[in-house]
């Protein structure tokens, strides 16, 4: 036997018995050469290194494997999440005028399965989103140092978007995709033949990546667990209030369980028109209806044969886009003997007590079909009012009163068909009790020729205060019909009815309309005739659009007057 085979570091030295070592020479050699230990020394020699072995490359495989279906089985999920509630979405989106038109009861679970959805898509996309760990990981430790004082809320930029900081650990991993994009390809270069020389090294960065892969897919599991959660809540609450909104009474639009009370007293409810404050009868028989709000300026109103109104949307939408200007506070309309349309804003100022040029308009036009032609306007009544010195002689003749038309506020037009004339009729000013009508006698000349007023008289007339709503010409009646709201014993407001000849002269007589007492503020009146037969129009501007209730009218037989 060769003295090397005694040597601990020889080859042949049993790596298992290194504590031999310790042993004299003489019972080292005499182990040495028992065959069992030669046995024992071939078989240790045979032994593969930890992680040279198979099992544990398909450990890595499998574990490799399993991570990326978790990741794409989440994706697949968050894409269903996100179709499923953007279909839904899109359809209560598109449905939801409709919806509010027939049944506006029905915009409370609409409107909470709407929100859920949009939550549930949020959190789905946040699922599916390529968000960095890494920056995820950098934000909670500056978050967590901002806690314990050892980082500024200035820090963050330098934290968070600093270039190492966005790393997976400290160095790159070049196994992982978002640190492997970072880096040059010389580095990517050098750091994989670094990695592929250690397989310690190699198993480590395996290991970071099948762990970075986890945190990936714990991820989006976290987020696409959220979207689920509030979609299952969401889809119940929705169930519940609807049942609500169908069984507990109170809640459903009182407009609706009143609908039979109020056709007792002649009242009927509009489907899209809210608050009206002057209507007039077209030549072809359509009914044009005047709002306050500028969205929804003009309505155009069908009658069918059985007498019932039809609504056009989309048609109200393209008579007030054919305007091609901002109309805001409409008050009054009227028509002459050639067909034209008159139009005017109330002329007030706006809630800031501010001028607005939106606000002081009177127009004339005419609509066919669907399109409004020869459209005029005349913008200086307000500054005609302050300085025409005529009409400050006319009034004072009326009346001792003193007159400003700083607040100025008309909300009511009348043409007169024998005299050719316009007639205006003021809420304010207001003088003890007394409503002020100015005489305007070259309306035709303002537009064709862009003359200013003339004014041909004023009238001062009692109507127990309140000021004028609507001032119309009544062609059945051959009178004018005035309306305004007063207060009872009791300081409710309620609407009156009045007549006048239109002769300064002449006081207005009262109209007794009793059913005129279940509506409030009736701003807009016209003659009107419906399948051949003329009825008396009145529209109460008392809806609220954002309550989802529609505005009140009433036809009144004239045999009823």
């Amino acid at each position: 036997m060769n003295q090397n085979d005694l040597d601990p570091q020889s080859e042949k030295f049993d790596q298992t018995d290194r504590e031999g070592a310790d042993l004299p020479v003489a019972e080292a050699v005499s182990k040495a050469n028992k065959p069992k230990n030669k046995k024992r020394v071939k078989r240790s020699r045979k032994t593969p290194e930890i992680g040279t072995n198979k099992g544990v490359e398909t450990m890595f495989r499998n574990a490799v494997r399993s991570e990326m279906e978790l990741l794409a089985l989440a994706a697949t999920k968050a894409n269903i999440m996100i179709s499923l509630n953007g279909f839904i979405v899109s359809a209560l989106m598109i449905s939801g005028a409709f919806i509010f038109s027939s049944s506006p009861e029905f915009l409370l679970p609409a409107t909470v399965f709407i929100l859920t959805a949009t939550a549930s898509i949020i959190f789905a996309l946040l699922s599916a989103s390529p968000e960095r760990i890494g920056k995820i990981q950098a934000a909670r430790a500056w978050m967590k140092d901002v806690m314990q004082r050892k980082a500024k809320l200035g820090d963050w930029r330098e934290r968070i978007f600093h270039r190492d900081s966005r790393f997976f650990d400290k160095t790159p991993n070049v196994l992982i995709y978002e640190d492997r994009v970072k880096i040059t390809k010389q580095q990517f270069w050098e750091m994989m033949l670094e990695t592929m020389s250690d397989r310690k090294e190699m198993y480590q960065k395996m290991s970071d990546h099948l762990y970075w892969l986890g945190l990936m897919a714990n991820k989006q599991f976290k987020y696409l667990n959220l979207s689920y959660t509030v979609f299952r809540w969401g889809l119940l609450l929705s169930l519940v209030a609807f049942v609500s909104v169908k069984s507990i009474p109170g809640l459903v639009a009182p407009q609706k369980n009143n609908a039979a009370e109020m056709q007792a007293v002649g009242l009927n409810m509009m489907q899209d028109v809210y608050e009206p404050s002057a209507v007039q009868q077209l030549p072809d028989g359509r009914i044009l209806v005047a709002e306050d709000e500028a969205a929804h300026a003009f309505s155009i109103i069908s009658v069918d044969k059985e007498g019932r109104f039809v609504e056009d949307k989309a048609l109200d939408t393209r008579i007030v886009r054919g305007f091609k200007q901002k109309i805001s506070d409409l008050e009054s309309l009227a028509r002459d003997n050639d067909g034209f349309i008159y139009a005017l804003t109330s002329h007030s100022r706006n809630k800031q007590g501010e001028r607005k040029s939106d606000r002081e308009r009177l127009l004339r036009f005419k609509i066919q079909g669907s399109n409004v032609i020869g459209l005029g306007s005349y913008d200086k009544l307000t500054e005609r009012l302050e300085s025409d010195e005529n009409l400050h002689k006319l009034i004072a003749a009326r009346t001792d009163a003193e007159i400003s038309f700083r607040d100025v506020n008309i909300e009511g037009m009348a043409f007169d068909p024998v005299k050719n004339r316009l007639l205006l009729g003021f809420r304010d000013p207001e003088l003890n009790e007394k409503a002020l009508v100015l005489y305007i006698s070259n309306p035709g000349q303002m537009f064709a020729e862009g003359a200013d007023p003339v004014f041909a008289d004023a009238a001062v007339i009692p109507i127990s205060g309140g000021g004028i709503r609507s001032l119309n010409y009544d062609p059945v009646l051959k009178a004018f019909l005035i309306t305004n709201e007063v207060k009872d014993e009791n300081g409710d407001k309620y609407s009156t009815l009045w007549r006048w000849s239109g002769n300064p002269e002449d006081e207005p007589d009262h109209v007794s309309l009793p059913n005129l007492r279940h509506m409030v503020n009736v701003e807009a009146m016209d003659s009107v005739t419906i399948n051949g037969k003329p009825y008396l129009l009145l529209m109460s501007d008392e809806g609220d659009a954002d309550k989802g209730v529609t505005a009140k009218y009433m036809l009144v037989d004239y045999q009823d007057l």
